[in-house]
């Protein structure tokens, strides 16, 4: 009996043990092993392609991600060209098969398997097969691609595979998870994601590493999940000191999309960390006027409100013909071109202009600066604020002198957008998992930490 108690006792502790580390539970989620990527459609499409492949062909057609062989070439070149009534590969003029069923289309496949089966398409290296079909009358080129092959792409798009492996691990999980929660984005177009930002930055090869493969493989089917689900992640560059929560972006609420520190990241050293951007009133009025807004010619541009981390909240562009106010994620792509973030401040350069120092304030856990006259001050007769045109600043040997100035207000001719931050906010910054990489934390750790309260477990 004694050593049945012992026995007990001692699992009970090894589970115990367990659960203070960080463990990948195992869990009956389903991601596809194939994607359909999209390469060329809509203004990129192709009437006429050139393909390459080492080890000759195999032409056929796809079912979706299902490939049917019908000949095999041992030729290594291929022009597949549209036509209104067929898809046609050829050879040196040569006709090497014809697709008339536009809808079945005419698939391609190199006749090599694993690392080696890849083809160029006017010159570009992809993995696995490509689809030629027409969609609703329109060529459409797809990449059909095995899910970590593609990842191989992503990550050494969206992160430089020079950075801590840990970091690119958690790209590669984070990846994993949009492409498997966006299944069929592009469905009119008859694929899944397309290979711009608009989905996931992917290339095929060309920016693949040696450091590309090992942070896919290793994760290999890890998810992060919620509530039973796959959790819906979203990463960007730059976050600046906190992510922001996503009800402040795209006005829902999410669990796990909430702000957290991100203190990790060295904004002022980064690209696009610290910006700037200027806008003159014309060419507001312009990006106004093509977005569909017609408030005239814009005069004065202002922000109305913030988050409690510093994002623009609400925006308000005023014209000729009256003001448009917008909210959240439009402050930041109406100006799209200027504002790289949605944490910025706008000032029109007709406005009265104030010269304020500002002092360096914490509520002690976060930094900002802070206008001297906007800082609350105890006195003996309670609370105020500074109201001098002059200050003095002294560590008890020197003493600094600062004037407060003003200037009148004057018609605006322009705007100066400043912010931090490149990017929606929400989610990861990939900086910060950089950051946290660097100083010794995991995947794991990195993932927790910018999607709490989720768990990574192994899809099939």
């Amino acid at each position: 009996m004694r050593r049945i108690f012992t026995l007990l006792i001692t699992f009970a502790v090894i589970i115990s043990s367990m659960c203070c580390l960080n463990m990948i539970a195992y869990a009956d989620y389903s991601i596809p092993s194939y994607l359909r990527i999209g390469l060329f459609y809509g203004s990129t499409a192709k009437t006429s392609v050139n393909l390459t492949s080492v080890n000759g062909f195999y032409i056929g057609k796809y079912s979706g991600t299902v490939f049917e062989e019908k000949k095999r070439t041992n030729l290594t070149e291929l022009t597949i060209t549209f036509s209104d009534d067929a898809i046609t590969a050829t050879n040196n003029g040569s006709v090497i098969y014809t697709a008339t069923n536009l809808e079945d289309g005419l698939g391609i496949f190199p006749t090599v398997g694993g690392m080696e089966r890849v083809l160029s398409i006017d010159g570009e290296k992809y993995r696995g097969g490509l689809d030629f079909k027409k969609i609703n009358g329109k060529n459409v080129i797809t990449n059909v691609v095995f899910m970590n092959n593609y990842l191989y792409g992503v990550i050494s798009r969206e992160m430089s595979p020079s950075w801590p492996k840990e970091a690119l691990k958690a790209q590669a999980v984070c990846a994993r998870n949009y492409a498997a929660n966006n299944l069929g984005k592009h469905s009119e177009y008859g694929f899944d994601l397309c290979s711009s930002v608009c989905c996931q930055a992917y290339s095929g090869v060309r920016y693949e590493t040696d450091n590309s493969y090992a942070p896919v493989d290793e994760t290999s089917n890890q998810v992060l999940t919620y509530d039973g689900k796959l959790a819906q992640l979203y990463y960007c560059s730059s976050s600046g000191s906190r992510t922001e929560d996503v009800k402040n972006v795209w006005g829902n609420s999410v669990p796990y999309l909430v702000s957290v520190d991100n203190s990790y990241e060295d904004t002022a050293n980064i690209p696009n960390g610290i910006w700037t951007g200027s806008i003159t009133c014309d060419e507001a009025t312009t990006i106004m006027r093509n977005k569909g807004y017609n408030v005239g010619q814009v005069t004065d541009i202002k922000v109305t409100e913030y988050s409690e981390n510093g994002r623009v909240l609400k925006m308000e562009v005023t014209g000729t013909n009256g003001t448009k106010t917008f909210e959240r994620e439009g402050c930041r792509t109406i100006f799209n071109t200027i504002t790289k973030s949605q944490e910025f401040t706008v000032r029109g350069n007709g406005e009265a202009a104030q010269n304020v120092p500002t002092i360096r304030t914490t509520d002690g856990n976060s930094t900002s600066d802070m206008r001297v006259d906007e800082v609350v001050i105890l006195t003996a007769s309670g609370r105020s604020t500074l109201n001098a045109l002059n200050l003095f600043a002294t560590n008890g040997t020197y003493q600094q002198t600062y004037q407060i100035t003003h200037s009148e207000a004057t018609t605006n001719t322009g705007f100066l957008f400043e912010g931090t931050g490149w990017g929606h906010s929400v989610g990861m910054s990939q900086y910060g998992a950089k950051g946290m990489a660097e100083i010794g934390y995991d995947y794991i750790d990195i993932l927790l930490h910018y999607f709490p309260g989720t768990n990574l477990e192994n899809a099939y």
